[in-house]
């Protein structure tokens, strides 16, 4: 398996972490926000889901099974529905900028001198858009790869029994 799968695996791991604190974070403030956290529950959980689908696939199906069937139809919605998802999380990043821009006028600290402790969730927001980006890219590449490894192999088969 070449690096960039391995790397891909990890970056899933990664992200099944971040997507589960940060679901976990926003199951505790259902009782605050209500309807708003519940969202917020969803979106990292179905997240994570699409992480341990990619996992998943790179399992079971790499280095020239294509995606079929029912992991096809998971694919596909999950795909479309993680697109939706940055949305939620550039407003949350959004959310978090206003945030810091608050604290650090009110402080009158320059950004450098303030705690690092005061800026995780924003530091924790962008690594999870970041890795969000790359599994979805990653997920396209993967399948493309699969794809084309499987028609290659047949082709090859074909030219065998000829």
């Amino acid at each position: 398996m070449p690096v960039r799968w391995k790397l891909f695996r990890i970056i899933c791991v990664l992200q099944m972490i971040i997507a589960s604190v940060y679901a976990i974070m926003a199951l505790i403030n259902v009782a605050i926000y209500g309807f708003w956290a519940l969202l917020i529950v969803l979106v990292f959980v179905l997240i994570f889901l699409l992480a341990v689908l990619g996992i998943n696939i790179l399992n079971d199906n790499y280095p020239n099974t294509p995606v079929t069937g029912r992991q096809k139809t998971r694919f596909n919605r999950l795909f479309l529905l993680n697109f939706l998802f940055l949305f939620v999380l550039f407003c949350i990043l959004f959310i978090e900028i206003r945030a810091a821009k608050l604290i650090i006028g009110i402080s009158h600290k320059p950004v450098l001198e303030l705690s690092y402790e005061l800026f995780i969730n924003l530091i924790g927001i962008i690594v999870t858009l970041v890795f969000q980006f790359i599994i979805l890219y990653g997920l396209y590449s993967l399948r493309n790869e699969l794809y084309l490894n499987f028609m290659k192999k047949q082709f090859e088969f074909e030219k065998d029994q000829a």
